[in-house]
Parts: structure tokens; C-alpha cells; sequence
């Protein structure tokens, strides 16, 4: 396992992030790697290549700019649901520079995403990064 499955996947602000969107989407688990995350949105996401694409680009593009906002410019990551925003963010945006289905799909998950992170927002207790909603 490389370094990347690690930080995109299994840090505890990264297992929050895949937990609320299985959850957005139906799944029963979440993912803990590449390789994994292409089955599991195969399964979950059938025949919208666009949407996961895209999805996966903006979770980890928002991860990683959170995580280097933290080390490089001492931002500390309030909450998962920081990440989760600036991903929505990110999938509304490129959703503009889609056309038809492919445009109206975007918006609705980066709506769908966006809505169960403020219905989920963790409330800080001592040192915890938030409630793990799928194991």
C-alpha cells in the first residue's frame, strides 16, 4: 500500500469524508483504496463514469489542499466537514463545464454531499475528528 491509499483514504479526516459520501450514495461501506473505490462506485455509480471521475478528483484535490493549507500555512482542519465543503465547491464548479446529464448530475451530488455534511457536523469533544458513520 502506498503512502496516497493511506492519506486519501484512511487518515481519520479522510475515513469521515468516504464515510459521509457512501452515505450519500446507499453504500453499506466505504473505501480504503484506489483499487477499491473503482468497484465500489461500479457498483453504486453504475454507467456515470463522468460522476465518479470527477467525484474522486474533487475529494482528493479538497483533501489535499486542506492537508497542505495545514502543514504549509498553519490552517488547522477545523472539521471533516471543511473538506466535504470545499469538495462540493469543487464539484459545483466543474459541473458548470459540463453539458446536459452529465452537468445536472454534478450539481445534485455536490448538493447531496454538501447537505449530510451540515446534517452530520461533528461537535468537538475531546481530540475526536467527528462521529465515524460507517466502520
Amino acid at each position: 500500500m502506498n503512502l496516497y491509499h493511506i492519506f486519501f483514504f484512511e487518515c481519520k479526516l479522510a475515513t469521515y469524508v468516504w464515510s459521509l459520501v457512501a452515505y450519500v450514495i446507499g453504500a453499506g461501506n466505504r473505501p480504503t483504496s484506489f483499487e477499491q473505490y473503482w468497484l465500489w462506485v461500479h457498483k453504486y455509480l453504475q454507467n456515470k463514469k463522468y460522476v465518479y471521475t470527477v467525484g474522486l478528483a474533487a475529494i482528493c484535490w479538497a483533501t489535499w489542499k486542506s492537508r497542505n493549507n495545514a502543514c504549509f500555512e498553519r490552517k488547522l482542519i477545523s472539521s471533516p466537514t471543511e473538506i466535504i465543503c470545499l469538495a462540493s465547491s469543487f464539484l459545483s464548479y466543474w459541473a458548470g463545464l459540463q453539458k446536459g446529464s452529465a452537468k445536472e448530475e454534478l450539481e445534485i451530488g455536490a448538493g447531496a454531499v454538501k447537505t449530510a455534511a451540515i446534517n452530520f457536523h461533528p461537535q468537538e469533544t475531546e481530540g475526536e475528528t467527528g462521529t465515524v458513520l460507517l466502520q
